[in-house]
Protein backbone atom coordinates (compact mmCIF):
# COMPACT_ATOMS: atom_id res chain seq x y z
CA UNK A 1 0.00 0.00 0.00
CA UNK A 2 1.27 3.17 -0.06
CA UNK A 3 3.17 4.46 2.64
CA UNK A 4 1.16 6.56 4.28
CA UNK A 5 2.23 9.89 6.47
CA UNK A 6 -1.07 10.02 8.78
CA UNK A 7 -1.73 8.61 12.21
CA UNK A 8 -2.83 4.77 12.66
CA UNK A 9 -4.54 3.18 14.94
CA UNK A 10 -1.85 1.78 16.64
CA UNK A 11 0.06 5.20 17.15
CA UNK A 12 -3.56 6.51 18.20
CA UNK A 13 -4.08 4.39 20.86
CA UNK A 14 -0.67 4.27 22.32
CA UNK A 15 -0.54 8.05 22.56
CA UNK A 16 -4.15 8.41 24.48
CA UNK A 17 -2.26 5.74 26.63
CA UNK A 18 0.70 7.89 27.06
CA UNK A 19 -1.39 11.12 27.63
CA UNK A 20 -3.31 9.92 30.23
CA UNK A 21 -0.50 8.28 31.84
CA UNK A 22 1.07 11.22 31.92
CA UNK A 23 -1.99 12.87 33.28
CA UNK A 24 -2.42 10.07 36.48
CA UNK A 25 1.06 10.57 37.10
CA UNK A 26 1.11 14.15 37.45
CA UNK A 27 -1.94 14.29 39.61
CA UNK A 28 -0.23 11.51 41.55
CA UNK A 29 2.55 13.49 41.97
CA UNK A 30 1.13 16.79 42.48
CA UNK A 31 -1.32 15.81 45.22
CA UNK A 32 1.77 14.25 47.30
CA UNK A 33 3.18 17.88 47.39
CA UNK A 34 0.72 20.51 47.65
CA UNK A 35 -2.45 17.35 48.93
CA UNK A 36 -3.58 17.44 52.42
CA UNK A 37 -2.90 13.91 54.03
CA UNK A 38 -4.98 14.51 56.86
CA UNK A 39 -8.38 14.55 55.01
CA UNK A 40 -8.03 10.64 53.64
CA UNK A 41 -9.86 8.15 55.15
CA UNK A 42 -8.86 4.40 54.38
CA UNK A 43 -7.88 0.93 55.12
CA UNK A 44 -4.62 1.96 57.33
CA UNK A 45 -4.96 3.48 61.11
CA UNK A 46 -3.02 6.57 59.98
CA UNK A 47 -3.85 8.65 57.76
CA UNK A 48 -0.28 10.00 56.20
CA UNK A 49 -0.17 6.13 55.14
CA UNK A 50 -3.45 5.99 52.96
CA UNK A 51 -2.46 9.32 51.47
CA UNK A 52 0.63 7.99 50.16
CA UNK A 53 -0.45 4.95 49.06
CA UNK A 54 -3.17 7.01 47.16
CA UNK A 55 -0.12 9.34 45.45
CA UNK A 56 1.61 6.02 44.80
CA UNK A 57 -1.56 4.20 43.55
CA UNK A 58 -1.74 7.30 41.05
CA UNK A 59 1.64 7.52 40.26
CA UNK A 60 2.49 4.15 39.43
CA UNK A 61 -0.80 3.60 37.37
CA UNK A 62 -0.04 6.42 35.51
CA UNK A 63 3.86 5.46 35.00
CA UNK A 64 2.65 2.25 33.61
CA UNK A 65 -0.18 3.44 30.93
CA UNK A 66 2.37 5.93 30.15
CA UNK A 67 5.25 3.62 29.26
CA UNK A 68 2.94 1.21 27.36
CA UNK A 69 1.90 3.90 25.09
CA UNK A 70 5.30 4.85 24.46
CA UNK A 71 5.74 1.60 23.17
CA UNK A 72 3.23 1.43 20.91
CA UNK A 73 3.85 4.71 19.49
CA UNK A 74 7.74 3.40 19.63
CA UNK A 75 6.88 0.73 17.71
CA UNK A 76 4.74 1.82 14.63
CA UNK A 77 7.23 4.94 13.98
CA UNK A 78 10.07 2.25 14.00
CA UNK A 79 7.67 0.36 11.96
CA UNK A 80 7.22 3.41 9.30
CA UNK A 81 10.99 3.82 9.31
CA UNK A 82 12.07 0.22 8.49
CA UNK A 83 9.52 0.33 5.67
CA UNK A 84 10.37 3.80 4.38
CA UNK A 85 14.50 3.07 4.36
CA UNK A 86 13.33 -0.07 2.66
CA UNK A 87 11.45 1.94 -0.38
CA UNK A 88 14.46 4.56 -0.49
CA UNK A 89 17.22 2.35 -0.21
CA UNK A 90 16.29 -1.57 -0.95
CA UNK A 91 16.86 -3.20 -3.77
CA UNK A 92 14.06 -3.59 -5.85
CA UNK A 93 12.52 -6.40 -7.56
CA UNK A 94 9.22 -7.68 -9.01
CA UNK A 95 7.41 -10.84 -7.67
CA UNK A 96 4.41 -12.33 -8.87
CA UNK A 97 1.25 -12.54 -6.65
CA UNK A 98 1.24 -16.67 -6.72
CA UNK A 99 -1.85 -17.39 -3.73
CA UNK A 100 -3.79 -15.46 -1.30
CA UNK A 101 -4.13 -16.47 2.71
CA UNK A 102 -6.29 -15.30 5.63
CA UNK A 103 -4.66 -14.12 8.54
CA UNK A 104 -5.87 -16.08 11.40
CA UNK A 105 -4.15 -14.27 14.32
CA UNK A 106 -6.62 -11.12 13.60
CA UNK A 107 -10.23 -11.65 13.31
CA UNK A 108 -12.16 -7.72 12.22
CA UNK A 109 -15.84 -8.18 12.10
CA UNK A 110 -15.92 -12.10 12.03
CA UNK A 111 -13.75 -11.96 8.97
CA UNK A 112 -10.16 -12.49 8.65
CA UNK A 113 -7.61 -9.94 6.74
CA UNK A 114 -5.42 -11.55 4.04
CA UNK A 115 -2.16 -11.64 2.64
CA UNK A 116 -0.82 -12.14 -0.19
CA UNK A 117 2.12 -14.61 -1.07
CA UNK A 118 4.35 -13.54 -3.80
CA UNK A 119 7.12 -15.55 -5.60
CA UNK A 120 10.16 -14.50 -7.26
CA UNK A 121 12.57 -16.14 -9.60
CA UNK A 122 16.03 -15.18 -9.57
CA UNK A 123 16.96 -15.16 -13.29
CA UNK A 124 20.90 -15.83 -13.13
CA UNK A 125 20.58 -18.66 -9.97
CA UNK A 126 16.97 -19.73 -10.78
CA UNK A 127 16.55 -19.76 -7.17
CA UNK A 128 13.02 -18.97 -6.30
CA UNK A 129 12.24 -16.69 -2.87
CA UNK A 130 9.06 -16.38 -1.46
CA UNK A 131 7.42 -13.27 0.23
CA UNK A 132 4.05 -12.27 2.54
CA UNK A 133 2.71 -9.10 2.63
CA UNK A 134 1.40 -7.52 5.30
CA UNK A 135 -2.62 -7.94 5.86
CA UNK A 136 -4.94 -6.29 4.47
CA UNK A 137 -8.58 -6.44 5.15
CA UNK A 138 -9.65 -6.29 1.68
CA UNK A 139 -10.16 -9.29 -0.96
CA UNK A 140 -6.89 -9.72 -2.28
CA UNK A 141 -7.85 -13.19 -4.90
CA UNK A 142 -8.39 -10.88 -7.85
CA UNK A 143 -4.78 -9.77 -7.63
CA UNK A 144 -3.29 -13.85 -8.38
CA UNK A 145 -1.02 -13.71 -11.20
CA UNK A 146 -0.21 -10.25 -11.14
CA UNK A 147 3.63 -8.76 -10.47
CA UNK A 148 3.89 -6.17 -7.67
CA UNK A 149 7.20 -4.36 -6.14
CA UNK A 150 9.11 -5.99 -3.39
CA UNK A 151 11.89 -3.85 -2.42
CA UNK A 152 14.72 -5.65 -0.20
CA UNK A 153 17.19 -4.95 2.38
CA UNK A 154 20.34 -5.72 0.46
CA UNK A 155 22.71 -6.93 3.23
CA UNK A 156 19.87 -9.00 4.49
CA UNK A 157 17.02 -10.64 2.49
CA UNK A 158 15.07 -11.67 5.53
CA UNK A 159 14.12 -7.94 5.95
CA UNK A 160 11.87 -6.77 2.63
CA UNK A 161 8.27 -4.92 2.02
CA UNK A 162 5.86 -5.74 -0.75
CA UNK A 163 4.26 -3.13 -1.87
CA UNK A 164 0.50 -3.97 -2.90
CA UNK A 165 -0.05 -0.18 -3.53
CA UNK A 166 -2.50 -0.25 -7.03
CA UNK A 167 0.02 1.66 -8.89
CA UNK A 168 2.56 -1.09 -7.94
CA UNK A 169 0.82 -3.55 -9.52
CA UNK A 170 2.47 -4.05 -12.85
CA UNK A 171 0.74 -6.86 -15.32
CA UNK A 172 -0.82 -9.90 -14.69
CA UNK A 173 2.23 -12.77 -15.37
Amino acid sequence: MKLKSGIGTQTLLGGIFAFNGAIFAAVGILMYFFGDSSNVEGTFDDPEKNFIALCLMFTIMGLIFFFVGTGFVITEVRKIMRTRALVRDGYKIYAVITGVRDDTSVQINNHYPQYAICEYEDPYTMEKQTFKSMSLNTDLSRFVGFTVAVYLDQSDHSRYYVNLDPESIVVKY
